[in-house]
């Protein structure tokens, strides 16, 4: 067992000293197949449907381009992946403290794991993790944004808080602070 710790841990250490950067493959599909697809401002698809690989540690900005139709760009962003995060930090502590690091040597590794992952990339998910577009063609007027009938502008925190404000007023006043009679 003493092999496969020093092992892992001389893998673990080449992976830092080399400064791999962790990646995540987004497919992108169009309508109508075959478009060029640029990935910061560099070729990485010559044509659709395709995936692309992209480094974890910062956002990114798609392009899709096809002769005879509007050109789209798709930012992707990262987020960080907390319940992933979690997760590795535990098993990196668990081991740690299985294999002769004791309570706070796995406490010690949880916390550097935790270090590590935000530095390679591995602490984040890219969203959209799937693009999937139709392409307009250059003739098609551009499509109008129409909001929602029905869209509130407000905040969702405010919006909760007037529910549990509401839930706790039992009911007894309205949207507007008055009581009922």
């Amino acid at each position: 067992m003493r092999k496969s710790n020093a092992l892992l841990l001389a893998c673990a250490a080449t992976a830092a000293l080399t400064g791999c950067v962790a990646t995540q493959k987004v497919p992108v599909s169009t309508d109508p197949v075959g478009a060029a697809v640029y990935l910061d401002g560099k070729p990485v698809c010559q044509a659709t449907p395709c995936s692309v690989e992209m480094p974890k540690d910062t956002d990114h900005l798609l392009t899709i381009v096809k002769d005879g139709y509007r050109q789209r760009d798709v930012p992707v962003r990262r987020v960080f992946d907390a319940m992933g995060v979690l997760r590795q930090s535990a098993r990196d502590g668990v081991r740690a403290a299985k294999f002769g690091g004791g309570l706070s040597g796995g406490i010690s590794s949880a916390a550097n794991s935790v270090d590590e992952q935000e530095k390679d990339g591995r602490a984040y998910v890219l969203k959209p993790d799937m693009v999937s577009l139709r392409l307009l063609s250059v003739t098609e007027p551009e499509p109008q944004e129409k909001p929602a009938e029905n869209e509130k502008n407000s905040d969702p925190a405010v919006d909760l808080g007037m529910q549990l404000y509401r839930m706790l007023d039992g009911g007894q006043g309205d949207q507007n602070g008055q009581t009922g009679q």
